[in-house]
């Protein structure tokens, strides 16, 4: 009797030495496992950040004379003057202009008593208008026609006058602050649109009709009273 359950206890030490032994080969199989997973969603981390530059994004400049819009557009020479459309001179082509819920309304004649960032869009729309090139290029950053990579061509020094009215400018999101080796940088954005009798295509083509206005944003970099466009964006709505 003795011998019987001497051999019973043998046999149930060794059952569980194997199940010990089995649990601890399942827990060695999951250990790799999840050392494996580890080793592939950090090398897909890896990957990825040296595909997309470190993580960061590249934000470049919407530019529509870039764009083939294949749009018919008024013929209209390069010394035909706009104000002699009748229609044209009635139009409102002053500036609207909207920041830190104060609107105010500017004629080129207002231009010494706006602010720096006003001052901009009154001289950016005047340029516009008559097709002024060689003014508008100059309220542009270096760093805009850079366009971190895919330079943006600068404006011919004449280029046909623009029918452009009903100017809106509106501050969006909030002042921001940098103090660099040549003073304070203020960094702003603006919502800006407008319409254009008779699109001749040379401004903006991607307006395919009068009564249509393409919102864009422009990011405004203001030092030492001087303020320009340091880069035009697309306005991305939400589904």
């Amino acid at each position: 009797m003795n011998e019987i359950k001497k051999d019973n206890a043998e046999q149930e030490a060794i059952v569980r030495a194997l199940d010990a032994k089995k649990r601890k080969r399942i827990l060695i199989k999951v250990i790799v496992g999840v050392v494996i997973a580890l080793a592939v969603l950090v090398a897909v981390f890896l990957i990825l950040k040296n595909c997309s530059g470190g993580g960061e994004t590249v934000s470049y400049s919407y530019d529509p004379l870039s764009e083939d819009w294949g749009i018919g557009y008024y013929e209209q020479s390069l010394d035909y003057d706009v104000f002699s459309d009748e229609l044209y001179a009635d139009k409102d082509k002053g500036v609207y202009f909207y920041a830190d819920n104060v609107g105010i309304y500017y004629l080129p004649e207002d231009r010494a008593d706006a602010s720096y960032q006003a001052q901009l869009f009154i001289d950016y729309f005047e340029a516009a208008i008559h097709g002024d090139g060689k003014t508008l290029n100059t309220l542009f950053t270096d760093d805009y026609f850079k366009n971190a990579g895919k330079p943006i061509k600068k404006y011919p020094d004449r280029f046909p006058m623009q029918k452009i009215y009903k100017i809106n400018v509106e501050k969006v999101g909030n002042t921001k602050t940098e103090n660099t080796v040549e003073g304070t940088m203020i960094y702003e954005y603006y919502k800006v649109s407008f319409l254009i009798m008779d699109n001749n295509g040379r401004f903006r083509p991607d307006l395919p009709e009068e009564q249509s206005s393409i919102p864009l944003i422009y990011d405004v970099i203001t030092l030492k009273g001087v303020s320009k466009i340091n880069r035009i964006s697309q306005i991305v709505y939400n589904k």
